[in-house]
């Protein structure tokens, strides 16, 4: 067992041998590892960088951290400010943090694609995409509404085309369709359906990327989706998992 470097931890984020993590207690912040041939963690000296507060306060609500996709930044949704926080990373150490507006309010969920393309889901019900790499930062697509409620979760396809969010206010799975520069179209609002109070929240594809699981915690169930090559889902059925379940991961 290793120390997170804070208190709460809440999010993982891994790239090549490099581990970050997210702690939300305190005043909150980023903490990096060096990850060993045997998996064993070792803190990285100098790592450990506050988010949108500078360390000063309480932590402003936040939710994941992940790397893009070539290992240059770090970034970090804040839900109470509004706010994303980017970090470019050098030789495995984080830079202090920078503020950018998000375009939606509420930053929940995010994933990159292969070209540095950070789509993030909004609470407020919308999906917005940037480019960020290292220290680069800029809005592509802003808050295209998903017509559904409380958009949380977010996850892409492994062709990179499509990009579903989980709406956990709506019990659905809304679908957007994801353009070469990123920017993005809604393609079908309800693309799958958890049932009504079923409060979907995390999702996995399959290792082929031919099935889609969503865990709805309301219902107590994983729902299982096929993907068709237009992005479309079939309900395949659900199977029921213990009460108290909030993640999922696939193989």
């Amino acid at each position: 067992m290793v120390d997170s470097g804070g208190t709460l931890p809440v999010s993982l984020t891994a790239y090549k041998d490099w581990l970050y993590v997210l702690n939300a207690g305190g005043s909150g912040n980023i903490s990096g590892f060096a990850i060993g041939q045997d998996g064993s963690l070792s803190p990285l000296a100098g790592s450990t960088q506050p988010v949108s507060n500078g360390g000063v306060g309480a932590a402003p609500g936040l939710a994941q951290v992940a790397f893009n996709s070539d290992g240059s930044a770090l970034v970090v949704t804040e839900k109470t400010t509004n706010l994303l926080d980017t970090y470019q990373v050098l030789d495995g150490l984080a830079s202090a943090p920078v503020t950018h507006p998000s375009e939606g309010a509420t930053p929940f969920g995010f994933a990159f694609d292969r070209h540095n393309h950070a789509i993030v889901s909004e609470a407020s019900g919308s999906v917005s995409s940037y480019q960020i790499e290292g220290s680069e930062f800029s809005v592509i697509s802003s808050a295209v509404g998903t017509t559904q409620v409380a958009a949380c979760w977010i996850v892409l396809s492994k062709n990179g085309k499509f990009a579903y969010t989980t709406n956990a206010g709506s019990g659905s799975i809304s679908s957007y369709r994801i353009a070469a520069d990123g920017s993005l179209a809604l393609l079908d609002a309800t693309a799958g359906l958890t049932g009504p109070g079923s409060s979907p929240l995390d999702m996995a594809f399959s290792n082929n990327g031919s099935y889609l699981y969503a865990l709805a915690s309301g219902a107590h169930t994983i729902t299982i989706f096929q993907i068709a090559a237009d992005g479309s889902l079939s309900d395949l059925g659900a199977v029921d998992v213990p009460a108290g379940v909030v993640g999922l991961a696939a193989r």
